[in-house]
């Protein structure tokens, strides 16, 4: 729970620093947080990696610790809906990076601060940086969640009608 905290903190603090951006979700990308000993030898995490590592990491262990309550909940539709949005989610990521890089080849440029432009926004287009972490930690914790599930109901004895 305090790493999804913390991810929260992290949110808060560059939505108050960085008030005004060009595209969503810049505020964490441009920034960078400097690391400290011994792993300066990555020299840097932006807010948006650093979110998306607590979230995933946050959320997997908020999963785990409800294990047994979960044991004895009816999970089947849950499970569908993690599928589906695995699927979704896996395409919007696949899209994103293609775009993304495509776009980054036609006009140049640094990489983290284009914009989504390929779509009519009725405010601020979208950060690829951002929408590509994003869009991967909803698929990767949609993609955790439903083999999770599925490990739960394959050790309480799997049950159709459940």
């Amino acid at each position: 729970m305090s790493l999804l905290a913390l991810a929260c903190i992290i949110i808060i603090y560059y939505a108050i620093t960085v008030p005004v951006e060009n595209s969503f979700g810049e505020r964490y990308v441009a920034p960078e947080i400097p690391l400290i000993f011994p792993f300066y030898v990555i020299v840097s995490f932006k807010p948006v990696t650093l979110i998306t590592y607590l979230t995933f990491a946050g959320v997997v262990l908020l999963l785990e610790a409800s294990r047994d309550y979960l044991r004895n909940s009816r999970i089947r539709g849950v499970r569908i809906a993690l599928v589906f949005l695995a699927f979704a989610s896996g395409y919007e990521v696949i899209w994103n990076f293609f775009a993304w890089f495509s776009l980054w080849e036609k006009a140049g440029g640094m990489m983290d601060i284009i914009p989504n432009m390929t779509h009519a926004y009725a405010f601020l287009p979208a950060n690829f940086n951002f929408a590509s972490k994003i869009t991967f930690l909803v698929f990767a914790l949609s993609l955790y969640g439903s083999l999770f599930l599925q490990n739960i109901e394959n050790t309480r004895g799997f049950n159709p009608r459940t």
